[in-house]
């Protein structure tokens, strides 16, 4: 449910987890040609669990493959074809045999509940090399000054010696979200067992234990705005990013929800000014994190 927004993880609709998959298992979505294709990888974690997700983007598919690196993990990812979009008065759907590839522009269109009306929604996964990036490329803040640099799985697992070193041919993807209108997206893997969206926002609220400066939105979305969404905000500190938190109720049940705004700033691309988060990567750099991952853990 956590999200940073150094960089919005427009991973986008995809990166949340495949349930009960053994290792290096995989699933296809959707069908059409390989015309271009894109495939984008994040190294995940959970208790003592470590995995490698990588997705691929084709046209008219999606293929999401999970290898476990340490342990079984067994977090919720995104395994279905298609979820549930909400905004202002509208309603549709986000299914993966719509998708179009050009490069690494990957194109979702939102269709409208029963209608041909869509919204355009794309992501445009810009590229840094990370060839030769370490650890320290990455400042941590304190009371005084902000965190600066590029942020990597390395400052993550720190286990890793410092020494350790991004081979060459290795790239971070930096997301740029663009869409007509800002949306709500979730599905049924996003359930929670919270009885009442007002639950959930008390228990949200409470996620951190450091009296840290928040904001609560409260919205009305949907067909005939019928619906209910909760967003929490958690500030920035020197050395920490804002966290979203973003609850829906639909239908009665009350799920997690994936939140793009049509106005966001875009994420940071200068380490000079602020923090670029970098642990969405190519095959390169994430074949690199998981020999590393894999000898010290």
């Amino acid at each position: 449910m956590k999200k940073l927004t150094i960089a919005p993880i427009a991973l986008s609709l995809l990166t949340f987890a495949l349930t009960g998959c053994g290792e290096g298992e995989d699933v296809i979505f959707g069908s059409g040609s390989n015309n271009n294709e894109l495939t984008i990888s994040t190294i995940e974690r959970s208790s003592n669990a470590i995995a490698r997700i990588d997705t691929t983007y084709r046209t008219g598919a999606r293929e999401v493959k999970k290898t476990n690196i340490k342990g079984s993990y067994n977090q919720n990812l995104d395994n279905l074809d298609g979820s549930v979009v909400l905004s202002d008065k509208f309603e549709g759907t986000l299914e993966d045999k719509n998708i179009e590839v050009n490069g690494r522009i990957v194109k979702r269109p939102i269709y409208e509940k029963n209608s041909n009306n869509k919204l355009n929604y794309q992501v445009n996964y810009k590229t840094l090399n990370l060839s030769g990036f370490r650890s320290n490329s990455y400042r941590r803040g304190d009371r005084n000054n902000n965190a600066t640099g590029v942020f990597t799985d390395l400052n993550n697992y720190t286990d890793i010696p410092s020494s350790s070193t991004f081979p060459s041919g290795s790239v971070c993807y930096i997301p740029v979200a663009s869409t007509d209108t800002s949306f709500f997206t979730f599905n049924q893997n996003q359930r929670t067992g919270f009885l009442t969206l007002e639950d959930w926002t008390k228990a949200t609220e409470k996620q951190f234990g450091d009296n840290r400066g928040s904001k609560t939105t409260l919205l009305n979305i949907g067909v005939g705005n019928s619906q209910k969404a909760s967003q929490v905000e958690f500030f920035a500190t020197n050395n920490e990013p804002s966290y979203l938190y973003n609850g829906v109720k639909y239908n009665k049940v009350i799920y997690n929800a994936n939140f793009v705004g049509k106005n966001q700033s875009p994420p940071n691309q200068n380490d000079a000014t602020g923090v670029i988060d970098c642990r969405i990567v190519n095959d390169v750099a994430a074949d690199f994190l998981e020999k590393e991952i894999k000898r010290y853990y």
